[in-house]
């Protein structure tokens, strides 16, 4: 393909002497290149940043500067120094061959010279150039697909990396996961069975208050279990994201009066402390709200639990409802044995839980929950905890207040 390259080029040819010109001219037009002509070295250096050539044909001996300054100037040059030069002269000393190809010149031409030598000469720099464009074009290409691979090498990287860090991410949750159920599950099993066999062994000798004891027991326990399952379940579906947002109107009030009664039916030892200050947005000791019921009393209740779960018997656990910037402010706050700041950073995590939980049953899937159902109503959540001391959970939830 190169063999057709050169015949369409545009060669200058810078001689002072018309005959050489004349010549040159005609021969190098009959061979099909496009020829240009100067005679002054000042003039080649403007009229090549108006047009470059292909090649240039450069007598050393011009009226005005030497060829070799108009050499050195277009060598200096970026935009032209790739330019093939060939030095026509009568000169034969080997000084000024040297010394020309020193400035950057591809070759040398005597005077008076041989047409087809010429001719030879021309198509051989004209080939090594378009060669070398071409060549420095496939390098400018490497360059860039090699910055490409490199950049899918670290995009993949990176993936891989991402999921190698879920997989063991993963593999730590199944772990957290067996601990857990084999801790949480087998406890309230031993009970069942223990209660169950005493019932089937010894129901004769036990009074109808016994038994029913028993019972009770087994129908607690059975509860617990149920409660895990469901919290399990709960995390399954907010991890595979099938839980929507289903949003109603609520009395806000009277939803956490009734979730305070309902706990604290269930724990004798404890009270709850419920405040409320939402100002003028209080109707009638109302305040109604689009908000979802369900989502709503797991966020309470893990919270409220939790608050009466890790504080000593008969100490007081206080919930405050607040309002500021149309978000709706819970504070549930105990005075219980704290969490530790080390694991504070992995609080919400599933199956994760303090390392001063002691003996306290739990499966760590509580506050995970929690944060799942106020990322859901698009809320936030903070902690503010001192060990053995006061711990406070502030969630906020934007609402929108529904006129009566």
């Amino acid at each position: 393909m190169l063999e057709n390259l050169p015949e369409c080029a545009t060669i200058l040819i810078v001689d002072d002497n018309p005959t050489n010109l004349e010549i040159l001219d005609h021969a190098l037009s009959a061979r099909g290149y496009n020829v240009r002509i100067e005679v002054e070295g000042l003039n080649v250096i403007k009229q090549v940043h108006l047009s470059i050539p292909d090649l240039i044909l450069l007598d050393i001996m011009l009226p005005d500067i030497s060829g070799f300054e108009v050499c050195q100037q277009l060598k200096a040059d970026p935009l032209t120094q790739s330019i093939p030069i060939i030095f026509m002269t009568a000169l034969i000393d080997t000084v000024d061959k040297v010394r020309g190809l020193n400035l950057g010149a591809v070759d040398y031409i005597t005077k008076p010279f041989q047409e087809e030598e010429l001719f030879a000469r021309i198509r051989t720099h004209l080939q090594l150039s378009q060669l070398s464009k071409a060549l420095e074009i496939q390098n400018q290409q490497l360059m860039e697909l090699t910055e490409k691979l490199e950049n899918r090498v670290a995009e993949r990287t990176a993936e891989l990396k991402a999921s190698l860090e879920k997989e063991k991410e993963l593999n730590q949750l199944k772990s957290r996961f067996i601990t857990m159920a084999s801790h949480e599950f087998r406890t309230p099993l031993a009970i069942i069975s223990s209660s169950s066999g005493i019932l089937q062994n010894f129901s004769d000798r036990l009074t109808p208050e016994r038994k029913q004891e028993h019972l009770q027991t087994i129908q607690n326990t059975i509860t617990h279990i149920t409660q895990i399952l469901d919290d399990v379940l709960m995390i399954n579906r907010t991890e595979a994201e099938i839980i929507e947002l289903n949003l109603e109107a609520l009395d806000i009030i009277a939803f956490c009066d009734h979730l305070k009664e309902e706990i604290e039916a269930k724990s004798t030892q404890h009270k709850i402390n419920f405040s409320v200050d939402l100002g003028a947005e209080i109707i009638d000791n109302s305040l109604i709200i689009q908000g979802d019921k369900k989502l709503l009393r797991q966020i309470l209740t893990n919270l409220l639990t939790n608050a009466i779960k890790y504080s000593p018997d008969s100490y007081l656990v206080n919930l405050s409802l607040t309002q500021e910037n149309n978000q709706l402010i819970f504070k549930i706050s105990d005075n219980g044995i704290g969490i530790p700041e080390a694991d504070q950073v992995n609080l919400f995590a599933s199956f994760h839980r303090g390392s001063n939980v002691g003996n306290i049953s739990g499966t760590g899937l509580g506050l995970s929950i929690v944060k799942k159902c106020v990322d859901l109503h698009k809320g936030k959540i903070s902690l503010d905890s001192q060990l053995g001391k006061v711990t406070t959970f502030t969630v906020s939830i934007p609402f929108q207040n529904i006129p009566l």
